[in-house]
């Protein structure tokens, strides 16, 4: 099979197309032809040295979105062959990653794909969305709440701008360029600025894009980023809590996140598509920014 492997850390060129043998699945595990994966921020870092994203091994496939097909799965698990699935499916210890024409995954960490969508949209789910839904969680928002995410276009960011308006949350959405405000605006947001120049104080922040100015959040305010820079003092002082999220297996989560596609609720944005075979061009586009949805890789 295909796969894309970085063979060391570096620029996109250490990207190349590999030949590797099908996996074999283990106990417990089921066999997926993998239709599409994504580009996420922490695969761009993962590929960057002096980051601390590091892989166990070179060559190492990286990618962490799985959207597929069963082809085998054991008999009292529960799937099929051709059940359409999802999972979250991050590179492991031995080299490989979601990156590849097949993935042998564990049945209980898959959930079953979103009906109403194509595998290559459907794709752009499941680390995004549960990366946004555990960080509200985090937050343990209320009704009556004002909540500002910063990098609100972004794919993460958007999952939580649509799940906090889901929870009747008051959301404003921070964004790096004017043009952006409009997206955010159209995933339900109450309010976006492209400057954090009188956006004024909230009980809550969820922070994507590593901004961390004190003045954006209220006295006993709660904080939550996914970036990996240190929390400043002063935010931390502020903050009735101030953490860093990272992101859990859930797929009981991801279940009902698939359903909230199926029914509308959620919508999934798609940027760009490459096939593997331009894995590379794929990440110069991702290291550019700006974009309104993720890229997809196909297959």
């Amino acid at each position: 099979m295909k796969s894309a492997a970085i063979t060391t850390y570096g620029s996109p060129e250490v990207l190349t197309i590999h030949d590797m043998p099908i996996p074999t699945p283990g106990e417990g595990e089921a066999l997926i032809a993998v239709v599409a994966s994504t580009i996420n921020p922490v695969d761009l870092k993962t590929r960057t040295p002096s980051t601390p994203q590091q892989v166990s091994q070179f060559p190492a496939v990286l990618g962490w979105d799985v959207a597929g097909i069963v082809i085998s799965a054991p008999k009292d698990s529960g799937w099929m062959p051709g059940d359409r699935v999802i999972a979250m499916n991050p590179p492991g210890q031995d080299g490989s990653g979601s990156w590849q024409q097949y993935v042998a995954i564990p049945t209980n960490l898959l959930a079953p794909a979103p009906r109403t969508v194509d595998l290559p949209t459907v794709a752009t789910l499941p680390l995004a969305a549960l990366t946004a839904n555990q960080a509200l969680q985090r937050l343990e928002l209320h009704t009556g709440d004002r909540l500002l995410v910063t990098g609100a276009a972004g794919s993460v960011g958007g999952m939580a701008v649509q799940l906090a308006v889901i929870l009747g949350i008051e959301v404003t959405g921070l964004v790096s360029q004017p043009e952006h405000e409009s997206t955010v605006l159209g995933l339900g947001a109450d309010s976006a600025y492209s400057s954090i120049e009188n956006v004024g104080d909230f009980d809550a922040i969820f922070d994507t894009a590593g901004i961390f100015d004190p003045r954006l959040l209220r006295e006993g305010g709660r904080f939550v980023t996914v970036s990996d820079d240190t929390i400043p003092a002063e935010l931390e002082q502020r903050a009735s809590s101030a953490v860093h999220n990272y992101v859990q297996h859930d797929p009981e989560r991801l279940r009902k996140l698939s359903t909230l596609v199926d029914d509308g609720t959620l919508t999934l944005r798609v940027a760009r598509i490459y096939p593997l075979s331009s894995i590379e061009a794929a990440h110069r586009r991702a290291e550019r920014g700006g974009l309104d949805g993720k890229i997809v890789i196909t297959l």
